[in-house]
Protein backbone atom coordinates (compact mmCIF):
# COMPACT_ATOMS: atom_id res chain seq x y z
CA UNK A 1 0.00 0.00 0.00
CA UNK A 2 1.40 3.45 -0.91
CA UNK A 3 1.99 6.17 1.69
CA UNK A 4 0.01 8.88 2.37
CA UNK A 5 1.28 12.03 1.82
CA UNK A 6 0.64 14.28 4.66
CA UNK A 7 1.79 18.35 5.48
CA UNK A 8 1.83 19.35 9.00
CA UNK A 9 1.18 22.89 9.54
CA UNK A 10 2.47 24.69 13.38
CA UNK A 11 2.20 28.18 13.43
CA UNK A 12 0.39 29.81 16.03
CA UNK A 13 -1.39 32.63 13.26
CA UNK A 14 -5.02 31.75 12.72
CA UNK A 15 -4.85 33.45 9.26
CA UNK A 16 -0.99 31.99 7.91
CA UNK A 17 -2.75 28.13 9.06
CA UNK A 18 -5.76 28.59 6.71
CA UNK A 19 -3.95 30.17 3.91
CA UNK A 20 -1.58 27.73 3.50
CA UNK A 21 -4.09 24.75 4.19
CA UNK A 22 -5.72 26.42 1.53
CA UNK A 23 -3.19 26.59 -1.38
CA UNK A 24 -2.11 22.84 -0.02
CA UNK A 25 -5.78 21.52 -0.31
CA UNK A 26 -5.98 23.01 -3.71
CA UNK A 27 -3.15 22.04 -4.80
CA UNK A 28 -4.07 18.36 -4.41
CA UNK A 29 0.17 17.32 -3.82
CA UNK A 30 -0.61 15.80 -0.67
CA UNK A 31 -3.14 13.10 0.83
CA UNK A 32 -3.52 15.00 3.98
CA UNK A 33 -3.26 18.69 5.74
CA UNK A 34 -3.20 18.80 9.64
CA UNK A 35 -3.17 22.13 11.01
CA UNK A 36 -1.91 23.29 14.94
CA UNK A 37 -1.96 26.39 16.28
CA UNK A 38 0.15 25.46 19.07
CA UNK A 39 3.27 23.07 18.69
CA UNK A 40 2.56 21.29 22.28
CA UNK A 41 -0.16 20.24 20.95
CA UNK A 42 1.62 18.63 17.36
CA UNK A 43 3.90 17.29 19.42
CA UNK A 44 1.26 15.38 21.36
CA UNK A 45 -0.27 14.12 18.01
CA UNK A 46 3.02 13.07 16.33
CA UNK A 47 3.89 10.98 20.24
CA UNK A 48 0.86 9.32 19.83
CA UNK A 49 0.57 8.54 15.97
CA UNK A 50 0.81 4.54 15.13
CA UNK A 51 1.36 5.86 11.14
CA UNK A 52 4.47 4.80 9.64
CA UNK A 53 3.59 7.76 6.94
CA UNK A 54 5.82 10.01 6.89
CA UNK A 55 5.30 14.02 6.88
CA UNK A 56 5.77 17.20 5.66
CA UNK A 57 5.60 19.59 9.01
CA UNK A 58 6.28 23.30 8.23
CA UNK A 59 7.17 24.68 11.82
CA UNK A 60 7.17 28.23 12.49
CA UNK A 61 9.67 29.58 14.77
CA UNK A 62 7.86 32.79 16.92
CA UNK A 63 5.42 31.21 18.54
CA UNK A 64 4.14 31.60 22.59
CA UNK A 65 4.83 28.69 24.99
CA UNK A 66 6.26 26.35 22.95
CA UNK A 67 8.77 27.77 19.93
CA UNK A 68 9.54 26.10 16.42
CA UNK A 69 13.42 25.63 18.59
CA UNK A 70 11.75 24.13 21.43
CA UNK A 71 9.17 21.89 19.56
CA UNK A 72 12.35 20.37 17.49
CA UNK A 73 14.54 19.87 21.02
CA UNK A 74 11.34 17.29 22.04
CA UNK A 75 10.43 16.47 18.48
CA UNK A 76 14.27 15.14 18.71
CA UNK A 77 13.43 13.45 21.95
CA UNK A 78 10.27 11.70 20.45
CA UNK A 79 11.53 8.40 18.80
CA UNK A 80 14.26 9.56 16.26
CA UNK A 81 14.19 6.41 15.10
CA UNK A 82 10.90 6.07 13.80
CA UNK A 83 10.00 9.79 12.46
CA UNK A 84 10.65 9.98 9.12
CA UNK A 85 9.24 13.42 8.94
CA UNK A 86 10.99 15.99 7.08
CA UNK A 87 10.50 19.96 8.91
CA UNK A 88 11.17 22.84 7.16
CA UNK A 89 11.29 26.13 9.15
CA UNK A 90 8.48 28.11 7.79
CA UNK A 91 9.20 31.30 8.77
CA UNK A 92 8.91 35.49 8.85
CA UNK A 93 12.39 35.92 10.90
CA UNK A 94 14.56 37.30 8.88
CA UNK A 95 17.26 37.45 11.83
CA UNK A 96 20.42 35.66 10.63
CA UNK A 97 20.75 33.67 13.87
CA UNK A 98 17.69 31.77 12.95
CA UNK A 99 18.68 30.59 10.04
CA UNK A 100 22.60 29.49 10.96
CA UNK A 101 20.48 27.84 13.86
CA UNK A 102 18.59 26.21 11.32
CA UNK A 103 21.05 24.97 8.44
CA UNK A 104 22.93 23.61 12.12
CA UNK A 105 19.74 21.31 13.12
CA UNK A 106 20.04 18.02 12.15
CA UNK A 107 16.33 17.62 12.48
CA UNK A 108 15.69 20.55 10.26
CA UNK A 109 15.79 20.03 6.55
CA UNK A 110 14.93 23.69 5.29
CA UNK A 111 14.10 27.35 5.71
CA UNK A 112 11.84 29.00 3.71
CA UNK A 113 10.31 32.40 4.07
CA UNK A 114 6.77 33.03 4.45
CA UNK A 115 4.56 33.11 2.62
CA UNK A 116 3.58 29.73 1.47
CA UNK A 117 2.99 29.33 -2.60
CA UNK A 118 2.71 27.20 -4.67
CA UNK A 119 5.68 27.01 -6.45
CA UNK A 120 7.11 26.65 -2.96
CA UNK A 121 4.81 23.99 -1.92
CA UNK A 122 5.28 21.95 -5.44
CA UNK A 123 9.30 22.05 -4.84
CA UNK A 124 9.20 20.85 -0.84
CA UNK A 125 6.35 17.67 -2.43
CA UNK A 126 8.64 17.05 -5.06
CA UNK A 127 11.82 16.96 -2.69
CA UNK A 128 10.56 15.93 0.52
CA UNK A 129 7.54 13.54 -0.01
CA UNK A 130 7.94 11.98 -3.63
Amino acid sequence: MPQRKRIVLIDDDHTTNTLNKLIIERSALVDEVLMFAEAEKALDFLRNEQSENKSLILLDINMPFMNGWEFLNEYVKLNGSRRYDKIIMLTSSIDPSDITKAEEAVAVAGYKSKPLSFEMLQSLVDEYLN
